[in-house]
């Protein structure tokens, strides 16, 4: 595990390090390149941190919060984010602006979860 830890601390952009997006459960990592490429531009254009709250999900991690079966979690394509002292809607719009194909809201929670599915696009509120 200890080769995993320091293999993960790399920096795989500018802004992020590759264990920012792993498996709390198991410190596994998948991450596509569209998705970082996508968190990378919306960095840039907010100029502050964008904290992953939740990248890379292991099957039994997933199933623990709750996350549904098919999750793009699992497989790399999402991650749910934070970012201080932009207020969520204003997140929101900044997202919608850089065409992430999934978006879900979650304004009790306060954070947005963000993915680059394949498939249509898809907005929701939880």
């Amino acid at each position: 595990m200890q080769m995993l830890n320091s293999i993960n601390n790399l920096r795989v952009a500018k802004y992020f390090k590759l264990n920012e997006f792993a498996c709390p459960c198991c410190k596994k990592v998948m991450l596509h390149p569209k998705l970082l490429a996508k968190l990378v531009e919306l960095r840039k254009t907010l100029e502050r941190p964008v904290m992953i709250n939740s990248g890379y999900r292991c099957t039994k991690y997933n199933q623990e919060v709750g996350g549904v079966i098919s999750s793009y979690h699992c497989i790399g394509l999402a991650v749910d984010v934070i970012v201080k002292d932009v207020d969520l809607l204003v997140l929101l719009e900044v997202c919608e602006n850089l065409d992430f194909n999934g978006i879900g809201f979650y304004e009790k929670k306060h954070f947005l979860h963000l993915d680059v599915r394949p498939t249509r696009r898809a907005r929701w509120r939880g």
